[in-house]
């Protein structure tokens, strides 16, 4: 899983279209530079809008320096603003003629469009809707609002290298504490409408903020490292500033948070699906296109992730035979690997440090093999580490972040249980979130400097989470289970596990599953371990229609790779294929295929 945060909008109302095509056509520019310029104002207004994402895309520097002294605004206010925001990028976009266009940018216009008619559909319900176009119904949850996805980023990445960088540092906590309280008065406001998490979906959440507000200053994720890095540059000594802004005005939102949920209990249950919600049938529709960004429908959906879990189930079955472990259901072989000592470490220090240990070992395996699948080599520096004990019991068991210029990515391991990461699992784990995964993806972004701002900033579930997923099968292709038969059994259980969350998502909130019904369901047909499936439900709950798109991405993917090789016979050569996936940046899926198809003619016709 890939971590981005919050989008809220493209950019502020009168910021946004400053910029209509008419006037850009009327000094003479064609329809591409027209729409180059467009894009690029939309991208920069979206940047000064969003003072986060401008830090993560170092943007908060020259002119827009004052930007790193805030954080983005969760206020109703802010939400109806960017709605009209929207509107009047909607609007722009129809000023465009498609037709005098080059494929390249007809791509980023079919990128901007699917973006922006997504955002008016998703801005106009309920909830929150993130840079992946992830849509969740409950502005804060065990998995989002500013108390679970800011402290890291002000703590850890908030750049600190000059005496202004600490007074904007000083000033973001201030305004960490605003943010909650924008967050608590939305979730009021939610609540009056019918908006009410599940009542596991509480307990979880409340004591996750409880764990924020009540742990020492000193040792906050929001303060500690922060101080650390102004130390060792030689900025001075603030910490008791700091430890004043953190008793005085962020521990007081987050118990006022905490009220706020607490009044929900009584008329919370424990009903996991969104169509218990207002009009939560075409939510959970719009959810699952935001996700998937193709047009299938729940019902078929469900079909195709029991289809392919069969399936699945079946190769597993042969390469276990081959292993002698012949008694009992497929399941059972499994799940008997999760508690066989050959493939467990300690539940202990020692034990977190060997799985980091090994996951750094499998990232430089892979890389030496990365010629068989890839042109391009450059790869920006990766680490790897424990996800924060402050929020893993509701985090997933691994995702990744991106880094900056001076900054590596990070490949991040729930260790709250060392045992969950049993060693036959773990290679796959790692090329899913590192390389080939979101960290080659990310890198090669990185490096493509021709890629216009707008395409850079803009994500898609269905093709991040959809290329992480498929790389774990270019790892496969390229050997490195050649000698690891229970390291093959865990890239098949692992996509055995994203076919069956399509079954689950699509069970909770089509076919009103209980989630009792959904953490059963794929414990048995998974090999999953309950813990973890019980943490992987609740999510589910959360981030309606997000568990589908790793698969229904990756499934388009590989169908695309598969049209261009029989388009192109034995010229086809799948680093060419790769080069235009990647470089090309994100898109949806529709654009994606439509893209290889045209990729692909030209090259047959050569």
């Amino acid at each position: 899983m890939i971590d981005r945060r919050g989008f809220m909008g493209m950019a502020a109302a009168g910021g946004l279209s400053g910029m209509v095509p008419s006037v850009l056509l009327a000094q003479g520019l064609s329809a591409d530079s027209t729409l180059e310029a467009l894009l690029q104002r939309h991208s920069e207004a979206y940047l000064r809008r969003s003072p986060e994402e401008a830090t993560g895309s170092d943007f908060d520097i020259g002119t827009n320096a004052g930007l790193r002294s805030r954080l983005d605004d969760r206020s109703m206010a802010a939400r109806a603003t960017d709605r009209a925001a929207i509107r009047a990028a909607l609007a722009d976009l129809d000023g465009i003629n498609v037709a005098a266009l080059s494929p390249r940018a007809r791509l980023d216009h079919a990128v901007a469009r699917y973006v922006y008619d997504t955002l008016a559909d998703l801005l106009g319900r309920y909830g929150y809707v993130d840079g992946n176009l992830r849509p969740s119904p409950y502005v804060v949850s065990q998995m989002n609002g500013a108390y679970y996805w800011l402290p890291d980023f002000i703590g850890s990445r908030h750049p600190i290298d000059t005496a202004d960088d600490v007074e904007a540092w000083l000033n973001r906590l201030s305004a960490f504490a605003v943010a909650i309280t924008q967050e608590s008065e939305r979730i009021r406001h939610d609540a009056g409408i019918g908006v009410i998490p599940p009542d596991f979906v509480l307990v979880r959440t409340i004591a996750q903020i409880r764990g924020l507000r009540d742990v020492a200053p000193g040792e906050s994720a929001l303060i500690a490292p922060a101080l650390k890095r102004i130390r060792a540059q030689q900025l001075g000594d603030v910490t008791e500033r700091a430890f004043a802004i953190f008793r005085d005005q962020i521990q007081p939102a987050l118990s006022r948070q905490i009220a706020a949920l607490e009044a929900l209990a009584p008329q919370a249950d424990d009903r996991a699906g969104v169509w218990k919600l207002p009009d939560g049938d075409a939510y959970y529709a719009a959810a699952v296109r935001a996700n998937t960004t193709v047009d299938t429908s729940p019902a078929e959906l469900h079909r195709i992730g029991l289809e392919q879990c069969r399936a699945i189930t079946a190769e597993i079955d042969g390469l276990l035979r081959a292993q002698g472990l012949t008694k009992g259901s497929v399941i059972d072989r499994v799940t008997a690997l999760n508690t066989d000592a050959r493939f467990r470490v300690s539940a202990d220090d020692a034990g977190r440090e060997k799985l980091l240990a090994l996951a750094t070992g499998q990232l430089d395996t892979i890389k030496a093999l990365l010629p068989g699948a890839f042109n391009a080599q450059t790869i920006n520096p990766i680490v790897v580490r424990r996800i924060s004990p402050t929020i893993e019991a509701g985090a997933p068991g691994a995702f990744y972040s991106g880094g900056g210029p001076d900054r590596p990515g990070v490949y991040s391991l729930n260790l709250k249980n060392p045992g969950e990461h049993v060693t036959w699992r773990l290679p796959t784990l790692t090329h899913h979130e590192g390389i080939p995964g979101h960290h080659y993806q990310a890198s090669l972004l990185a490096h493509a400097p021709a890629l216009p701002l707008f395409r850079r900033i803009v994500r898609f579930s269905a093709y991040t989470e959809g290329w992480a997923l498929y790389a774990q099968q270019v790892a496969d292709e390229l050997g490195v289970y050649d000698n690891d038969p229970f390291g093959r059994i865990g890239y098949l259980q692992s996509n055995l596990f994203r076919a069956a969350r399509i079954v689950v998502d699509t069970g909770l909130h089509h076919h009103r599953w209980t989630k009792a019904q959904a953490v059963a369901w794929m414990v048995e047909n998974a090999g999953e371990q309950a813990e973890a499936t019980d943490r992987e439900v609740t999510r589910y709950a959360v981030y309606p229609g997000q568990a589908c798109s790793f698969k229904v991405g990756a499934n388009a993917i590989v169908a695309a790779r598969e049209t261009a090789r029989e388009t192109q016979g034995a010229a086809f050569d799948v680093r060419g294929f790769h080069d235009l996936v990647l470089t090309s940046g994100p898109m949806p899926m529709t654009v994606l295929d439509a893209a290889v198809r045209d990729w692909s003619g030209r090259a047959a016709d050569k």
